[in-house]
């Protein structure tokens, strides 16, 4: 049926694991672009960044990762510019919900902006616990959610404990 209207995609709630082992500035360039990349629509987006608490803690670190996504323009895709573009549809009720509401102990490293319907710059959201409701839920939006883990073995359990995690 031509009339048919179709969007098929596999699931994926992924994340970077960043140890304190790791070339911070390289981590950092490497997580904003999975998360912002294609508005994190991608079911291979980084959507979790699960981060060793000694660069969680790091405020450098910090405002690195604020100021790189801020730095990717948000547009249309007719703008050669614009690094996050529009979404493929109005944001369903829980994407709406993970731009716009944070829960209980989160806090906004970088608040997203509403620039059209749908288009939205980049959301990165801090405090967030595993097993939360941003945990568990998958958004394909531009919003990256940043938990603080105390080594790896914790990094690896909080991501195995997602239904869905497609390249995590």
């Amino acid at each position: 049926n031509k009339d048919l209207k179709l969007f098929a995609e596999t699931s994926g709630k992924n994340a970077l694991i960043i140890t304190a082992a790791s070339d911070p500035d390289l981590a950092a360039k490497d997580l904003i672009k999975s998360a912002f990349g294609h508005a994190g629509q991608k079911c291979s987006a980084a959507s979790l960044g699960l981060i060793d608490s000694d660069l969680y803690h790091n405020e450098f670190f910090m405002n690195q990762l604020r100021d790189a996504a801020a730095s990717f323009p948000a547009g249309e895709p007719t703008d050669p510019a614009a690094v996050v573009t529009p979404l493929i549809q109005a944001p369903s009720p829980d994407l709406l919900r993970g731009l716009t509401q944070l829960d209980e102990g989160e806090t906004w490293l970088l608040e997203p902006k509403r620039i059209s319907a749908r288009l939205w710059s980049p959301g990165i959201r801090l405090g967030v616990k595993c097993r939360s409701w941003i945990h568990r839920t998958e958004l394909f939006g531009p919003v990256l959610s940043l938990i603080c883990v105390k080594d790896l073995d914790e990094a690896i359990a909080i991501q195995n404990a997602s239904d869905f995690g497609l390249t995590g």
